[in-house]
């Protein structure tokens, strides 16, 4: 068995390995929902580490922001001092002292640029926090002394309480992070991912990651702890790993990129090249880079074109020829690879936050979703690269699973579909834009989120049925039918579940 501690509620940390596990057989042990928290309500860390220590597991993955603080978004106050995090963290070393043969995994966060949003004065601040954060490493790690007026301007906006809370919460986090680090050096942890989550090329991470780096390499621990930019897919990523390791056997995957100036590309959000974080994923996930030839699933990856945009301000079907020749490119590649034997997964990472409506007509007209067996396309391009590369990683290693589901995969490719592409690429913008029309605040629904899951579920439908004309559908050929929640009372994310007629 192994147990997994989430990063929090969300459906992308505790649903979403879920449905994945079964692909390859695996029996997966996750806490009830309610000691994990949701929103700005934090977990119960000492019954999260109280889970940890009950269950009878061989293998563990851990979220070290759950546990030291009480989730991602409970990571980014001042609520835990740092010695209480410290010792938080200790635990893991009463765990591993038990004499049992356990395996942990474990994985942290690099503090984003900005802070959590739940107003539209709150996301003013988060804007301003960004700007502080790189003008600030602009000023003092690159020297670039024409910034300082402007950071000083950022500073003031923001007033000396914010900005002092934000560098505390940062100071402290890093702390922590750099004795996960040690516990890793000490053999408690055998394997540490280290995500990076919301950020650019300059801002106070650089500095961070810079000195994480350092104790990595003065550790000697370059094949033990990865460090990448992401954080929601990070669960998945390591239960790959784990799964992986337990078949003893690595997944060959080769990766083909729509566009290399793509793949040179730094997405939105991120602060490196997108083949680094492509190339650190797989490895992250256990898997073998190779060339086609020896490869035994193939990843394609649809890149951006220029800068990389929001799928939600996407132009709509028809209207964005550069990336419909992408597109159609990408998917007679999928199809050249299906008829060659391979596996295939897609991680669409053309836009931010959602699917390319050009992709997803691209594989509808070439009747080519029935050729997929992962795909994702999802928030920032490093949460869409592991989501996609866990599930293609699990789908090679069930040959070999004792009791594969394998109804499990085309369950998860239709949640994707109708969140990635129609949810997010879709029907958020609509509910968006009836928020603002109703005055009700997008951020934190309070009493209209029930009025607005009803809108998203209908908006949904239609879709549904497309997607089984797609040729994605249960095993009986029956439509998979689904429901949708708002799980954080917030239009950012909707929680998508299906199920076949015949459960």
């Amino acid at each position: 068995m192994i147990a997994l501690l989430p990063l929090d509620d969300r459906p992308c940390n505790w649903l979403f390995p879920q449905q994945l596990a079964p692909i390859a057989g695996c029996e997966l042990a996750v806490p009830p929902r309610e000691l994990l928290g949701s929103f700005d309500a934090p977990g119960d860390c000492d019954a999260a580490a109280g889970w940890l220590e009950s269950r009878d597991a061989s293998r563990l993955i851990v979220s070290l922001d759950m546990l030291c603080y009480g989730g991602l978004v409970a990571s980014r106050t001042r609520a835990t001092d740092v010695d209480e995090a410290r010792a938080r963290l200790g635990r893991l070393r009463g765990l591993k002292e038990r004499g049992r043969d356990l395996t942990i995994f474990a994985f942290a966060t690099i503090t984003r640029l900005g802070r959590t949003v739940d107003s539209p004065e709150s996301l003013r601040i988060h804007s301003d926090l960004v700007a502080y954060s790189v003008l600030a490493d602009r000023v003092e790690r690159l020297g670039e002394e024409a910034a300082r007026g402007e950071m000083e301007e950022a500073a003031a906006r923001l007033g000396e309480e914010v900005v002092e809370e934000y560098l505390e919460v940062r100071r402290r986090n890093h702390a922590v992070t750099r004795e996960a680090v040690r516990l890793a050096a000490e053999g408690v942890v055998d394997y540490l991912l280290i995500c990076q989550e919301d950020a650019a090329p300059a801002g106070l991470h650089v500095g961070e990651q810079a000195v994480l780096r350092e104790d990595i390499a003065r550790l000697g621990l370059e094949d033990r702890v990865a460090l990448h930019p992401g954080a929601d897919e990070a669960g998945l990523v390591l239960l790959a790993r784990h799964l992986s390791e337990l078949a003893g056997r690595r997944p060959r995957l080769a990766v083909d990129y729509a566009s290399e100036a793509g793949a040179a590309a730094v997405p939105r959000y991120e602060h490196q090249p997108l083949r680094q974080t492509v190339e650190s994923q797989l490895r992250a996930a256990g898997a073998e880079l190779t060339t086609p030839g020896r490869a035994d699933a193939i990843l394609f990856v649809h890149t951006p074109i220029g800068p990389q945009g929001e799928a939600a301000e996407a132009p709509p079907e028809g209207e964005c020829p550069s990336h419909a020749l992408q597109a159609e490119s990408v998917v007679g590649r999928v199809e050249a690879a299906r008829g060659g034997g391979y596996l295939v997964g897609v991680a669409d990472a053309a836009y931010a936050n959602g699917a390319d409506p050009e992709l997803i007509a691209a594989l509808r007209r070439a009747n080519a979703v029935r050729h997929v067996q992962a795909f994702a396309g999802w928030n920032t391009a490093a949460n869409t690269v592991g989501t996609a590369a866990a599930q293609l990683c699990l789908q090679a290693l069930s040959s070999g699973a004792a009791e594969p589901d394998s109804e499990a995969s085309a369950r998860f490719l239709a949640c994707r579909l109708l969140d990635d592409w129609a949810y997010q690429s879709r029907v958020r913008r609509r509910a968006m834009e009836l928020a603002e029309a109703e005055g009700a605040n997008p951020y934190r629904l309070g009493r209209d989120a029930g009025r607005f899951e009803s809108y998203v579920q209908g908006e949904l439908e239609p879709f549904a049925h497309e997607i089984h004309s797609f040729g994605v559908q249960a095993g009986d050929g029956s439509r998979f039918s689904f429901s949708t929640r708002l799980p954080w009372g917030r239009l950012f994310e909707a929680e998508v579940e299906c199920v076949s007629s015949s459960q």
